[in-house]
């Protein structure tokens, strides 16, 4: 019995330390993985503004974390233990499951995951001092909807992300066809569309979610599949029932 992706060609766009878990499910079902990391992760090359924040971190009433990323970089810089005092917020399941591998607490992950549930699931945040570590490179919305809603916000770069050239046999191998290319997030769209731009290729376009999607569509791709659970195992599910 054939697997439900057996055959399929799946460019994985995901930076090389964050993708084990997509290419484990997409292999699982059959699917020929080609890594293609069009972005990759580093940290910030301004670290002052993090390290300064964190040496105060009591005097913010919560922090709120938006990726595994954030944590991983902001980490060198906490003392254990987390304050009592100051609450966490979590954009997604895996960045509280990170958060909980350093003994925090996570007290609010939205049912879905992006900024606007993210606030909605908060409550009232009038006169809050908020820490918000973050990519260089990312959405507005949630710093904007939070001081909305008055809330002080401080927002920090926690890490950065830049474009990632992939080897000349990635291109190759990406160039001798494809069948699905994978976003999860929209820094990878943007890479993609950057290391990309001398190949014809024709691909289905999977997305994470709707933020990622719309990135795609402005970028001028069409997207075929948008995972109604934003995570990679959301991903693979979506890319299943499309096929199926």
């Amino acid at each position: 019995m054939n697997k439900p992706l057996s055959g399929k060609r799946i460019a994985v766009t995901r930076p090389v330390h964050q993708s084990d878990e997509i290419c484990k499910l997409l292999k699982a079902r059959g699917a020929v993985i080609i890594k293609f990391p069009t972005v990759r992760i580093v940290a910030t090359s301004n670290p002052q503004p993090l390290k300064e924040a964190f040496s105060r971190l009591e005097s913010f009433d919560r922090v709120i974390f938006t990726s595994v990323n954030g944590v991983i970089h902001s980490w060198q810089y906490v003392t254990p233990p987390w304050p009592k005092s100051v609450k966490v917020a979590a954009i997604g399941p895996a960045t509280a499951s990170a958060l909980r591998d350093k003994n925090v607490v996570v007290d609010v992950v939205p049912s879905e995951y992006i900024a606007e549930a993210l606030v909605s699931s908060l409550g009232p945040v009038n006169r809050e001092a908020i820490l918000l570590p973050r990519a260089s490179k990312t959405r507005a919305a949630l710093a904007e909807l939070l001081q909305q809603g008055g809330a002080e916000v401080t927002c920090v770069t926690a890490y950065e992300t830049h474009l990632n050239q992939p080897s000349d046999s990635a291109l190759a191998t990406l160039a001798h066809g494809v069948d699905i290319v994978t976003f999860t997030s929209g820094s990878t769209v943007h890479g993609y569309m950057k290391v990309t731009s001398n190949l014809n290729l024709s691909a289905t376009v999977a997305c994470i979610g709707p933020i990622t999607a719309q990135v795609a569509t402005d970028e001028g791709l069409n997207v075929d599949i948008i995972a109604d659970t934003y995570t990679s195992e959301g991903l693979v599910t979506a890319i299943e029932n499309y096929f199926e």
